[in-house]
């Protein structure tokens, strides 16, 4: 089948129950997100931001932090993934630290800072301003490029289904 082929498309859905459509749908658009977030954590481990696991986690489906959030309308599916933590938004996009200030935490073994809100020890962060790793544009650039066949593949399966 071919995404292009909406008449093909169309007539599969009619033969399928009603109800079963929507689920149809669903699993697809969920199967894109999750997708979508194990290229976003694949692209975090490539840059090598981060020691730590908060960041991946955030993009893992069900993390406090995680956002997933369906909205569901007449003309319209959407699914919203990404993270809550506010330095993920930071990291993608960059920052300029604009006065001198405290930041709590330590530094282990290996020589990285560990973040420690309640630490009575830190550094004092100078002004400077830190380019953005884009990593969320990257992810979203290439998974945009791959994203047709996935759904190609994903109704394929999920057609399967409803035929059987």
């Amino acid at each position: 089948m071919n995404i292009h082929d909406f008449d093909g498309l169309y007539r599969k859905l009619q033969e399928m129950q009603h109800g079963v459509i929507e689920k149809v749908i669903r699993n697809i658009v969920e199967a894109l997100g999750e997708t979508l977030l194990n290229e976003l954590i694949e692209e975090i481990g490539r840059q090598d931001l981060i020691d730590t696991g908060t960041l991946w986690n955030s993009f893992t489906r069900g993390d406090e932090e995680n956002v997933w959030e369906w909205d569901i309308d007449r003309n319209a599916i959407t699914l919203e993934v990404g993270s809550n933590l506010s330095y993920a938004r930071y990291l993608n996009d960059g920052y300029t630290i604009e006065k001198t200030h405290f930041v709590p935490g330590y530094w282990n073994s290996g020589g990285s800072f560990i973040y420690a809100p309640s630490a009575k020890t830190g550094f004092m962060a100078r002004p400077r301003t830190f380019i953005g790793r884009t990593y969320f544009d990257i992810t979203v650039q290439h998974f945009e490029g791959g994203m047709n066949e996935l759904i190609v593949q994903r109704l394929e399966k999920e057609l399967g289904r409803g035929a059987a």
